[in-house]
């Protein structure tokens, strides 16, 4: 699978030969430049700019491959650029060109994924699949995308929001703020918002980095929040005073005491445990003391009519982690469970013990069709219990 980074090149290579002449070759590498370096407004102008100068050839199969070639790029651009619609149309436009190619299968179901649109984007995958059968990333998206189904089947939204992508985003009036989103993005984290589409009510899962983005992200999906869960008590899941020595910059980053100052009546779960620590680097805090509800191993909540949540104590990475089991199918692991890997144990409440114990045990006693959202993206952005359970990072007890 050539990845979106390395495409740009690869498709400068494939420009060279079919090219109809020089002048729409550097229109081309233009924007493949532009792409590259995520400019992708401009890269969609210079891909437009490019079509526009391709006149009718000799050659019409070479001339259609090329055009193919800018159709699929220019859909990325604006698979990248959220403009889902337009991104379909220009993959559409691939396959008709190029019914043999799988990119314009793959590129156009990424696009339904993401207008909803879940049996659609599974035929096209399949077709994908069909012309690429040695293309590993297919299956997985295939799996992600059945899941999805799945979800919307029991009336759940699961919506991952990643800092640089969804949240963090740079501002002119605000450097230092933006150097904040900086690190957010060098942590990975993923917050998540889980949504039960028959109310509308939703719930977040350790707002940090940028309240402001989560709360404009809830509002755009017309969605009510109604409580925020925390996994562990470590800054980057929580906000507040982030831990020596950044705590001597006197700089606090936005998190769940900002969510509870904007949102009145929102209500904050967390573990026993870790409550004294989220007070202690979110002093502010103390004075809502009210809305922070204690969430002891095996407490249950339920989210609108038909959504159950479980929380499950997971001791190891700190004394109070917990995740989150929703519907007995979806857990947020927090950093307990992360792609092919666990949380750190270096860091203060790290446990080594209790890790193994969470790993074999608590984990370990999970069905393996459960789908695994972690606390941070290294890598993927979901897992299963049974794919960790091959990989060895979970227990081996099957079920």
């Amino acid at each position: 699978m050539v990845s979106e980074a390395n495409w740009s090149k690869l498709s400068a290579a494939l420009f060279r030969p079919s090219a109809p002449d020089d002048r729409t070759f550097k229109v081309v590498c233009k924007a493949n430049d532009h792409y590259t370096k995520k400019e992708f407004k401009l890269a969609i102008d210079e891909y437009t700019k490019a079509l526009s100068l391709i006149r009718p050839s000799s050659d019409p199969k070479k001339s259609s491959s090329f055009s193919a070639l800018i159709f699929s790029n220019r859909s990325a651009s604006y698979y990248q650029c959220k403009k889902w619609a337009e991104a379909v149309k220009d993959a559409d436009q691939v396959i008709r060109m190029r019914p043999e190619w799988p990119k314009g299968y793959f590129r156009k179901a990424e696009a339904n994924i993401q207008l909803g649109k879940y049996d659609e984007a599974l035929k096209d995958y399949y077709m994908a699949q069909r012309k690429d059968p040695k293309n590993t990333q297919i299956p997985l998206r295939i799996a992600k995308t059945l899941t999805l189904k799945d979800n919307q089947e029991m009336n759940l939204a699961i919506y991952a929001l990643i800092p640089g992508r969804d949240i963090c985003l740079h501002t002119i009036t605000n450097p230092i703020q933006n150097k904040i989103f900086d690190f957010a993005k060098d942590m990975k984290n993923i917050i998540y918002i889980i949504a039960d589409l028959d109310t509308r009510k939703c719930v977040v899962v350790d707002a940090c980095w940028d309240v402001d983005g989560i709360l404009k992200f809830v509002k755009k999906k017309g969605l009510e929040l109604v409580g925020s869960i925390v996994t562990h008590y470590h800054f980057d899941h929580v906000g507040g005073i982030p831990p020596p020595p950044f705590d001597q910059l006197r700089v606090k980053v936005s998190g769940i005491y900002n969510l509870m100052r904007r949102v009145p009546k929102l209500s904050v779960y967390m573990h026993p445990a870790d409550i004294p620590y989220v007070l202690k680097s979110n002093p502010g805090m103390s004075g809502l003391r009210s809305r922070i509800i204690s969430t002891p191993d095996q407490f249950t909540m339920t989210l609108g009519n038909f959504t159950l949540l479980r929380f499950i104590h997971m001791p190891g990475h700190t004394e109070g982690s917990q995740s989150i089991l929703v519907n007995e199918t979806r857990l947020f692991s927090g950093d307990t469970l992360m792609v092919g890997c666990t949380g750190r144990l270096d860091l203060p409440g790290g446990n080594l013990k209790e890790m193994k114990k969470t790993l074999t045990d608590r984990l370990g006693n999970l069905e393996d069709g459960t789908v695994v959202y972690p606390g941070h993206k290294y890598g993927r952005e979901w897992t299963t219990i049974g794919m960790e359970r091959e990989k060895g990072v979970i227990g081996r007890t099957r079920r």
